[in-house]
């Protein structure tokens, strides 16, 4: 396990008995390899440089540069992170915990039960990173749901029934090797993107293949386009 420790210059201002940042480096040491720093800007580009299992941050007061530098480690590169403070705003608090992947230890950390910590905060990471992949399918899922049925109205506006408008978005999608939520984004974006011509309503014709499925590159010329729903929803 590789640790990195971000000492806040505000925890060195307040020393205390068995909660020195030396203690912390020892401790984690037994893990695996341990980086101290001191500046936000230097644990970003240590960040960008190597990989890290655990984040520590110590801190006298919970700001906005460390709440920043969380945000942001959370959106690129996530990791566990163990955050100890001594005094912090509620508000700012709540939201930071709002992701379920960071562990806060208030007031004072001492070195005896860092190691519990360590093991509560990877518990912690990795239950809610696997509910965060959870939800993010199913918003997933339920976006392809949405498109597919936008999409088969606008194959049924072709003359086909729900059926069989199911099954030529899934010939196509088949045939061009992508899911049936990317090909209906497809059906959906040509659709609501064309701007008829002269050309296109001349191909409008030959817009059905004798095989039942439509060639989106041409215009859907029985769609009317006054009914269909809007982009996005």
């Amino acid at each position: 396990m590789r640790s990195l420790i971000f000492c806040d210059t505000s925890f060195t201002a307040v020393p205390v008995a068995d909660c020195d940042i030396a203690q912390y480096q020892a401790c984690l040491t037994a893990f695996g390899s341990v980086t101290v720093l001191n500046s936000v800007t230097k644990i970003e580009q240590r960040l960008q440089q190597q990989h890290f299992d655990t984040l520590l941050v110590l801190t006298d007061s919970l700001q906005g540069h460390i709440l920043g530098l969380i945000q942001r480690i959370l959106a690129i590169k996530p990791l566990v992170i163990i955050v100890n403070a001594k005094t912090w705003q509620q508000t700012e608090l709540t939201h930071l915990l709002d992701c379920g992947r960071i562990t806060f230890i208030p007031e004072m950390l001492t070195v005896n039960r860092l190691t519990s910590v360590v093991s509560l905060a990877q518990a912690r990471f990795s239950a809610a990173s696997k509910t965060i992949a959870e939800f993010k399918k199913l918003d997933e899922e339920i976006r392809g749901i949405k498109l597919l049925s936008q999409a088969k109205l606008i194959v049924m506006q072709q003359g086909f029934d729900e059926t069989k408008a199911h099954q030529i978005i899934q010939q196509q999608a088949m045939q061009k090797g992508v899911t049936l939520a990317q090909m209906s984004a497809q059906i959906i974006a040509v659709v609501s993107g064309a701007t008829p011509s002269t050309t296109q309503v001349k191909q409008a014709n030959s817009a059905v293949r004798k095989s039942g499925a439509p060639h989106y590159g041409a215009a859907a010329s029985k769609v009317d386009m006054s009914i269909m729903p809007h982009k996005g929803c």
